[in-house]
């Protein structure tokens, strides 16, 4: 089966708490299961930069119903390319907050979700093609 990977960034509508995040981690992984998704939800001062990873068909779904989502506005896809693999195979869905500076990865990720904000390049890379490079291992 061929898989895409959609990438997409949006602002929080207010500040997210620990139990706001876990919230929308557990009600993620409940939705992407049966459609077979798999990904990683980045959160960083107010802004959210989510992987997904599955059906073509599955994800242009499942982003009309997240672009719906009162928790975020102003959603835009920065990548949606097919996959000769999927870079977060394990998860139907990670959540990292790098508003707790603990993550993995930290200034990288920072780094390419303030590049997204600016359409700015990292290096000659856009910043979603560096994310799924910082994650290829």
């Amino acid at each position: 089966m061929s898989i895409n990977q959609l990438i997409y960034l949006s602002q929080a509508t207010r500040k997210m708490s620990a139990e706001d995040l876990y919230g929308i981690q557990k009600t993620a992984k409940a939705n992407n299961e049966p459609l077979d998704v798999t990904g990683s939800l980045f959160y960083n001062g107010g802004w959210f930069l989510q992987v997904l990873e599955g059906p073509a068909l599955s994800l242009a779904k499942l982003y009309k119903k997240i672009e719906l989502d009162p928790r975020h506005k102003n959603s835009r896809v920065i990548y949606n390319e097919p996959a000769t693999f999927r870079t977060f195979p394990r998860w139907n869905m990670n959540m990292t907050n790098l508003d707790d500076r603990q993550a993995d990865k930290y200034d990288e990720l920072v780094e390419v979700i303030e590049a997204a904000q600016t359409n700015r390049k990292i290096g000659s890379a856009s910043p979603a093609v560096t994310l799924l490079k910082l994650f290829k291992s």
